[in-house]
């Protein structure tokens, strides 16, 4: 059987506790409960209340201690920044010295710049459709397969385009830049009157400046 009439929290329990008590002790007898029943319900509602004081009690000298605890805290932190403050511009301090003590260790190594980043990204790769006479159609990107699913990577401004006629030179020299794009694709008009091999390659460009690394080349033969 559900004892849903007995309250859930503990305050509630105590004082339900208390008025079922004196209304059993004023009746009790009349329902068959013996004095002994009696008595030993009274003693343990005085237990209880007993507890709760004491919990409560408790309770109030946690939060005080909580409290004088969150001040020291806060004293203690101020002083040891303001110390640590001062060894950090000591210089006496060495490095080995603030990593004993706890402290942060000052990067010696410059942090590269935003235009050294665009060289961790990876470089685009390369997808021709030349399947159109006197034109080439270069998908750049992550997924030039798919250009939905293509977009540029964050940190890059657009994509460099560098092609070579004949097909990939030996010589670096001999690419030339045809376009700059913010998205893929870029098409490629040629104008050669008989079917020729190009060549292409391609990098990011930073948003802050900076070229980032060529990805693999790809190359293709124009029809005419």
């Amino acid at each position: 059987m559900t004892m849903h009439y007995i309250p859930d929290g503990d305050t509630g329990k105590m004082f339900w506790f208390r008025a079922f008590n004196k209304w059993l002790q004023a009746h009790g007898t009349a329902h068959g409960f013996t004095p002994a029943a009696l008595a030993k319900l009274t003693a343990k509602v005085a237990e209880f209340d007993a507890a709760m004081e004491a919990n409560m009690k408790a309770k109030a000298t946690s939060k005080a201690a909580t409290a004088e605890k969150n001040v020291v805290r806060a004293e203690i932190t101020r002083m040891a920044r303001q110390y640590a403050q001062m060894l950090q511009t000591s210089p006496s301090v060495t490095d080995e010295d603030r990593g004993k003590a706890g402290l942060t260790i000052p990067d010696r190594k410059p942090t590269p710049t935003d235009r050294d980043a665009i060289h961790v990204i990876e470089p685009p790769m390369l997808w021709l459709d030349f399947s159109i006479r006197h034109q080439v159609t270069v998908h750049w990107g992550p997924n030039p397969g798919n250009e939905r699913r293509n977009a540029r990577p964050a940190g890059t401004f657009g994509c460099e385009i560098q092609c070579a006629r004949g097909g990939i030179p030996q010589d670096n020299a001999l690419w030339t830049p045809i376009g700059i794009e913010t998205e893929s694709p870029f098409l490629h008009v040629v104008k050669d009157t008989t079917p020729t091999t190009y060549a292409y390659r391609a990098r990011y460009i930073g948003k802050v400046g900076g070229y980032g690394n060529f990805g693999d080349e790809a190359t293709c033969t124009v029809s005419v």
